[in-house]
């Protein structure tokens, strides 16, 4: 790094007591070191941050279509369950009891089961 030089002039009250700092070595690599260290640290931070942030939005569109998808679950379900409550109506199976030839049991065809 660079090293504060201390020089004492011939000439009398220049540059007494002030710090003279030498010029850098150009062989001496660390100042490149840490400006490429610091640059990646840096790179990773922001892309860290940009992964955050795109987790976060596919975190959002995954809600969203969990909700969509949840939401035709909930339709299909009723659209059920009033298609059952017409399928097991009485007037529909007496309805078809009759066409396929049923008809209401007559006393002596009834046995109760105790």
């Amino acid at each position: 790094m660079a090293q504060v030089v201390r020089k004492k002039l011939d000439f009398p009250g220049v540059l007494l007591g002030q710090d003279v700092k030498a010029k850098r070595d150009p062989k001496d690599l660390n100042f490149i070191y840490l400006a490429v260290a610091a640059s990646l640290a840096a790179m990773l931070i922001v892309f860290g941050f940009v992964w955050s942030r795109l987790m976060v939005v596919n975190a959002g569109y995954e809600i969203s279509r969990a909700n969509s998808a949840r939401a035709a679950l909930i339709e299909q379900n009723k659209r059920l369950k009033l298609e059952y409550v017409r399928l097991k109506s009485p007037e529909r199976i007496e309805r078809i009891a009759a066409e396929m030839g049923f008809d209401n049991p007559k006393s002596g065809q009834i046995i109760v089961l105790r």
